[in-house]
């Protein structure tokens, strides 16, 4: 690398290339930046010249970043953190970034929010592989995960609950399977949509934590993530899901889909809160953590039944 080309070095194309691996896609960071996504795959690409590695791995399935991209992940986010510390307004507090699966954020974040008035809070949208990349960065401060993940010294991390995962379908393919709970050998005769990865252009199975690896399900269609799942077994009224139930409560909550009990299934998560002591205040990790808290005991008071009854 020469140093006139780091001289002309973007802090824009830094932060673009980093919502590129948040999204894991160039059109998912277009949509969140609000720009074409012609102008994302220019900035990274002309990233990838300035620092001659290649940042992404493309392929007729889209993207994924490469292993260069992922090392050098935290060292981006650090500039890109020290760029905006020297934007920072005295008069306006710092938000506190809480990074999360799409699910939990969306279920946890106005808990949180209501948590901590007066209190900007940033709410991210993050796979779990990449919380663990990210961490060390200062990319967010707090971050919601289904296991203790391995983060740097200055981050304390809690349980606050459990969070059951299940199987759901749509009522009628509910009623065509019988009384529940339902007999193993009968539900691994219907169809799963299966949760899938893309890694380097190719999309492997992911274990999603079902009783039933995917090799031992009947394959069904496949989704990256638990959104467009329940969307493609509602759709096809065929096919079932397996994940967490704050995933799927809208689609219990309205009726699109029901919680189908299977024989031996009790599967469970333990949820943690995790922040960054160095820039999260005592008194805030507490209020986070009993925010979590909050919202995984009222998504805990629904159970199958209540949904049924509705």
């Amino acid at each position: 690398m020469s140093l006139h080309k780091l001289a002309d070095l973007r802090a824009g194309d830094l932060m673009i290339f980093l919502s590129v691996a948040r999204c894991q896609s160039v059109s998912g960071a277009a949509r969140e930046l609000n720009m074409p996504a012609s102008q994302v795959s220019k900035a990274v690409s002309r990233l990838e010249e300035q620092l001659g590695l290649q940042l992404m791995v493309r392929s007729t399935r889209g993207i994924t970043i490469s292993d260069d991209g992922n090392r050098i992940l935290p060292q981006f986010t650090t500039l890109v953190q020290g760029v905006q510390d020297l934007d920072r307004r005295d008069n306006i507090e710092t938000p506190i970034a809480v990074a999360a699966p799409s699910y939990m954020i969306i279920w946890c974040a106005p808990h949180i929010t209501t948590a901590l008035p007066g209190t900007r809070v940033r709410a991210i949208e993050m796979a779990p592989a990449l919380i663990r990349t990210l961490a060390a960065g200062n990319f967010f401060d707090v971050c919601l995960t289904l296991a203790e993940e391995r983060l740097p010294e200055s981050w304390v991390s809690q349980q606050v609950g459990e969070m059951r995962r299940s199987c759901f379908g749509t009522p009628a393919l509910y009623d065509r399977l019988g009384k529940p709970p339902i007999p193993l050998d009968v539900i691994q005769k219907v169809p799963f949509v299966l949760p899938v990865y893309n890694a380097n252009g190719v999309y492997v199975p992911v274990d999603d934590g079902c009783p039933l690896a995917p090799t031992q399900r009947t394959a069904g269609h496949e989704a990256q993530t638990m959104a467009l799942a329940l969307e493609m077994a509602h759709a096809s009224g065929e096919q079932l899901v397996f994940g967490p139930l704050m995933a799927a409560y809208p689609y219990l909550a309205d009726g699109r889909m029901v919680e189908i009990e299977v024989v031996g299934w009790h599967e469970k998560d333990p949820v943690f809160v995790s922040c960054n002591a160095d820039r999260v205040r005592a008194q805030q990790q507490k209020q986070i953590a009993s925010a979590v808290q909050a919202a995984l005991e009222r998504l805990g008071s629904f159970n199958r039944d209540s949904f049924r009854a509705s």
